[in-house]
């Protein structure tokens, strides 16, 4: 701007000679051309970002996708309270529901801290335009003025006839074309950037108001996790004194579900032992690979088929939240107590329909004393099993295909509802959150 300043100054009207009109016109040039850069530089520099309004909405995605996960598991929690006596389930998901309600907080301090920066570039951008618009003003006020006291001196006519010859004469006229030009386009530039600066004062405020907004729901949210934590702190204190007969329920569900493993290990076992007797194998130690396996083509097919879909099959329920994971977790009352699960559970409506995740054969209808009712259907060398159910609406040998109902979900005295689901390759345990599609 300093340039714009001594160009357009004292120093653009010239003297009535050659050398002079080249100077003054040299002069023009380059404040045209200072003030075509400031106009790309309004233009751009103080733009939001591309990748700043990218994350910003990302933000404002994963919010939205919280807060629907939130209030999903706020209707569960409200279904089960109906129940008087609260079970490990319930602090499960209330657990859950805090853990969510903290990246919910974690996300509006995103959001905040993208606004602040937001709001300091437009300050900056402010403060800059502000300097830009008084110096443009003075600058052109002295232009002004000067052609005003001077304006004798710069009689067009007269300055183009007083030139010595032709050349002189279209030298002149380029040089009053273009010095009019830098005039209207210094008036041009001051009402551009007095729009600009309007347009980013208004974004200020906008900002402002938003922020404003942000921390408002982001304190009531902080409300909401004080109260849901409070809630489980004593939910855990009366656990607590229950220990002896969540330890022996713990045991109880340990014998059960290594007897259900057991169960599916067996037929599982038969399976491959059978199919490999009718492929005039031998019927000796199973192996895990497809020839081992005694598969024939079809089923060496479906098997091909299922190992290219791993995560992409389908929930066995329609609606559904996975409230324990596959593997080995910490006991949520319990010191130094670890519990093993083989596949994972999905929490859903009481009463839902379990589907099949992939077309298959049912090999067999089994029954456990805790996980109730289940079916084992073979996909080629993989099986899946889908047990804690109140019904079963398939039988052993019955083709399935994929999404097809094969019971319904079992519902307890507190009105929980959960399917447990495993997933095998040949006699080995897979963990089959990596096959469903992930939400």
């Amino acid at each position: 701007m300093n340039s714009m300043n001594a160009d357009a100054g004292s120093n653009v009207p010239c003297r009535n000679d050659i050398r002079s009109i080249l100077s003054c016109l040299k002069q023009v040039q380059r404040s045209l051309g200072t003030v075509l850069v400031f106009i790309l530089l309004i233009s751009t520099a103080f733009l939001v970002p591309v990748y700043a309004q990218t994350n910003k909405d990302d933000l404002e995605k994963k919010k939205e996708q919280l807060l629907k996960e939130i209030e999903s598991m706020q209707k569960e929690l409200d279904q089960t309270k109906k129940s008087k006596t609260a079970t490990l389930g319930q602090l499960a998901a209330l657990k859950k529901q805090i853990g969510a309600r903290e990246k919910l907080i974690g996300n509006y301090n995103s959001q905040i801290n993208q606004i602040d920066k937001e709001i300091i570039t437009k300050v900056r951008a402010v403060r800059a335009l502000d300097r830009d618009l008084d110096t443009l003003r003075i600058n052109y006020a002295n232009m002004v003025y000067y052609a005003y006291k001077h304006r004798s001196a710069y009689d067009k006519l007269l300055f183009l006839f007083s030139a010595q010859d032709f050349n002189d004469a279209f030298i002149r006229l380029k040089y009053i074309k273009r010095y009019s030009a830098y005039r209207r386009m210094q008036a041009e530039l001051i009402r551009t950037t007095q729009l600009d600066l309007n347009k980013k004062m208004s974004q200020l405020k906008t900002q402002r108001s938003a922020k404003k907004e942000v921390l408002s729901e982001q304190e009531a949210q902080k409300k909401k996790l004080a109260k849901e934590k409070a809630e489980k702190d004593k939910m855990a204190k009366t656990f607590t004194k229950q220990e002896k007969q969540i330890k022996t329920a713990l045991d109880k569900k340990k014998k059960e579900q290594e007897q259900l493993k057991k169960q599916i290990a067996d037929l599982i076992r038969k399976e491959i032992e059978d199919a490999k007797k009718k492929a005039g194998g031998s019927a000796g130690k199973s192996g895990s690979t497809v020839s081992s396996l005694g598969l024939t083509p079809e089923a060496a097919a479906l098997s091909a088929s299922f190992a290219t879909n791993q995560g992409k099959l389908p929930w066995p329920v329609t609606k559904g939240e996975i409230t324990e994971t596959f593997g080995e977790h910490a006991h949520p009352i319990l010191d130094n107590v670890k519990t093993k699960n083989n596949g994972i559970d999905i929490k859903t409506a009481a009463g839902a329909d379990v589907r099949a995740v992939f077309k298959g054969t049912v090999v067999s209808i089994i029954s456990n004393p805790g996980y109730h009712k289940g079916v084992l259907i073979k996909h080629g060398e993989y099986y899946t099993v889908y047990s804690n159910l109140s019904s079963v609406k398939v039988k052993a040998n019955q083709e399935v295909d994929t999404k097809q109902s094969i019971g319904t979900v079992y519902t307890n005295e507190s009105g929980e509802a959960t399917i447990h689901l495993e997933i095998w390759k040949g006699t080995t345990i897979m963990n089959p959150q990596s096959w469903i599609i992930s939400k």
